[in-house]
């Protein structure tokens, strides 16, 4: 068992506002009433919400959508789950939040068993498991409490274990695989006649192997290599799918199929949109890696926050056009923090329809933040009996703590939503707007007071001023009620999402 002091960071992506739908409704929504008849545009990142489909921060209708799973033409938006990381072709209206989709593909990063597993636990609380490094096929996957998971078999992070055989998807890093969504397979589904594949950036090229992220991949006159891709034209660096036998005993992957990928897009495209994690981070030559696809970011970017400092391993949201498989970037936005909401519920909306919501009454407001509830919602009890509730259950005045992951919008769909015993309030979100002589800060269209609230970035105490100064729109900060009386006692700057 191995401790760290900061867990594992998985870079998260969902909004709050709480929305309880059939998949795949036939039902108009909103994402309808603007529709223009702009180009299409290609974009990749993860489902964040249901009722329509929300990626990468616009809620896209699926009435007229063809779907693509596992290679399977006859899905359809039932077979996808939040955390699902998904390459989506569509619209967007003008309003930039809702568009149309035309067609949504899901391919699995990894799918085997595991063969290795290291829990890390909190260094102040070690009951607390805050990651898990998983090793399938001799790439390293890491869990944390922000991946999701297919509740078919009752998979949590705490019950991983070794000998599971799971489906992975997630975001591509140098060293592995940062898992968003996690579904665990029938016992016995996997043997070593089954084919395997492996998504990554090769190394140490040789006439006949590379590696991918350590594992050896050998090939032959026998391998098929496809997409205009040749074994002369194998280089380190490049980001390939590979496809074949494991061979356990060697740990050797005997490929049947290399295939140079990336998301689908082609090598000249305008309007394309991946969301990612930075790799091969070169300062001088201004080129990242993200998702397989080499980023350019040489020519006048717009950065969102404005003071964004591009790192390996950083969680970004990239807008640009494809040109010669390069995309050039107009602008680069943060993504991955959480937003968690710790609060009595006020109401309990249009429980009836297609958009049922509630209300939670935060910092002496009543009803003042709106969270939608999807039919993929995870919804627990912690005070009862009943391991899962669903809306029905709740009550006016239960205490309900929400998960959701922030998309750049103000909309907040929930992942978890847990009913508990009354504690602290909180609220944890990006800052829309502060006012240092009112004393204030904005969040999801609220302003709240801080005037008796004391101040801290970390671990550091910080003054009203230096905190204020401290301030960019976009990042994230944690207000607290410690003693549930209306007041905001804690504020806190957050840099990482715990």
């Amino acid at each position: 068992m191995k401790k760290s002091f900061k867990p594992a960071v998985l870079p998260a992506l969902i909004a709050s506002t709480l929305m309880l739908s059939a998949c795949g409704s036939s039902e108009p929504t909103d994402a309808t009433a603007t529709a223009d008849n702009s180009a299409a545009k290609s974009f990749s990142g993860i489902i964040t919400g249901f009722g329509s489909v929300f990626v990468n921060g616009v809620e896209f209708e699926t009435e007229q959508a063809s779907f693509e799973v596992d290679d399977d033409s006859n899905s359809d938006q039932s077979d996808l789950r939040i955390g699902m990381r998904v390459t989506l072709r569509g619209s967007v209206n003008d309003d930039g939040m809702t568009g149309s989709a035309q067609s949504i593909v899901y391919e699995n990063e990894l799918k085997g068993p595991v063969s290795a597993l290291t829990q890390t636990y909190d260094a102040v609380d070690p009951t607390l498991l805050v990651s898990v490094t998983l090793t399938i096929f001799g790439q390293q996957v890491e869990v944390t409490a922000d991946t999701t998971f297919d509740d078919d078999y009752g998979l949590t992070m705490a019950t991983l274990q070794v000998g599971d055989v799971l489906e992975v998807s997630g975001f591509s890093t140098a060293s592995g695989i940062v898992a968003t969504h996690i579904e665990k397979q029938k016992a016995g589904s996997f043997d070593e006649t089954d084919p395997v594949e492996l998504k990554g950036e090769i190394s140490e090229v040789t006439a006949n192997s590379f590696l991918l992220r350590g594992l050896q991949v050998q090939f032959d006159d026998t391998t098929e290599f496809d997409d205009g891709l040749t074994a002369d034209a194998l280089v380190n660096g490049l980001f390939v799918e590979a496809k074949g036998l494991f061979d356990s005993t060697a740990n050797v992957l005997m490929a049947s199929k290399i295939e140079a990928t990336h998301d689908q897009f082609e090598d000249d495209e305008d309007e394309v949109e991946i969301e990612g994690v930075v790799s091969d981070y070169d300062a001088d030559a201004q080129t990242f890696m993200l998702q397989g696809v080499t980023v350019d970011f040489s020519a006048a970017v717009t950065l969102s926050p404005a003071n964004l400092q591009i790192a390996d391993d950083l969680k970004l949201e990239v807008e640009g056009d494809m040109q010669n498989g390069v995309l050039v970037a107009s602008k680069i936005k943060q993504r991955g923090q959480k937003i968690k909401v710790k609060a009595p519920v006020a109401s309990i909306n249009d429980i009836d329809t297609a958009d049922p919501s509630i209300s939670l009454s935060l910092f002496g407001g009543t009803g003042n933040i709106t969270v939608r509830v999807s039919g993929q919602t995870e919804m627990k009890d912690d005070q009862g009996e009943q391991d899962h509730i669903t809306l029905a259950d709740l009550n006016v005045g239960d205490y309900v703590e929400i998960k959701a992951f922030y998309d750049g919008t103000a909309v907040i769909n929930a992942v978890e939503l847990e009913r508990d015993e009354m504690d602290k309030i909180r609220l944890q979100g990006p800052l829309a707007g502060f006012d240092p002589v009112a004393m204030t800060v904005t969040l999801f269209d609220q302003d709240f007071d801080l005037s008796q609230a004391s101040f801290s970035a970390g671990d550091m105490d910080v003054s009203l001023s230096d905190f204020y100064a401290a301030l960019v729109d976009g990042q994230f900060i944690k207000l607290t009620d410690k003693n549930a009386d209306g007041v905001i006692d804690e504020v806190e700057l957050e840099h990482e999402d715990d």
